[in-house]
């Protein structure tokens, strides 16, 4: 999955649970009607000092020499970071339903098979002062983990055999 397909996920998932409008952050955009939730990707990072696996697949595609060119994807625990922020009447109680889904295997199943719910942060009241007065304004953090396969043509690999001796 590419970032952009894990922050839709979020976002799509967040909407269900929350029933509320839920948006992806810096779209350049008009702010929906109130209440709503954002959506901020802030990074991601590999859980693993090494990959799983490397995953290796035959392209069917011919190199120079006539063999088949190969692929090879290495498997990679990767752990992507939000930011969720509500706002409207009662933010924290708009990102309340979040922390009770995340206990549910089954609310979390729109993200399966591709990403599993790892934390959710506690609910923070983070008013913001606007045009002179207080909005009220909640957030959370939410950390998702899953697999990346990023693909790369190697070429191909040889096989051959041999045998040991012993030199006299």
């Amino acid at each position: 999955m590419t970032n952009d397909q894990v922050h839709s996920a979020v976002v799509r998932w967040i909407a269900s649970v929350t029933n509320v409008v839920t948006i992806k952050s810096h779209q350049s955009g008009p702010d929906p009607a109130l209440p709503y939730a954002m959506v901020n990707f802030t990074g991601s990072i590999e859980v693993r000092q090494r990959e799983q696996t490397v995953e290796y697949t035959d392209t069917g595609e011919d190199n120079s020499q006539g063999e088949h060119k190969i692929s090879a994807a290495p498997v990679i625990e990767v752990e992507w970071r939000f930011s969720i922020h509500s706002y409207g009447p009662s933010p924290t109680g708009i990102l309340r339903p979040i922390v009770s889904a995340a206990k549910l295997m089954q609310i979390m199943e729109p993200l399966f098979p591709s990403l599993v719910i790892h934390e959710v942060s506690q609910i923070r009241n983070v008013p913001d002062f606007i045009n002179t007065r207080w909005e009220p304004r909640g957030q959370l953090d939410l950390i998702v983990r899953g697999l990346t396969r990023d693909g790369f043509v190697i070429d191909t690999i040889d096989e051959s055999s041999f045998d040991i001796a012993r030199a006299e």
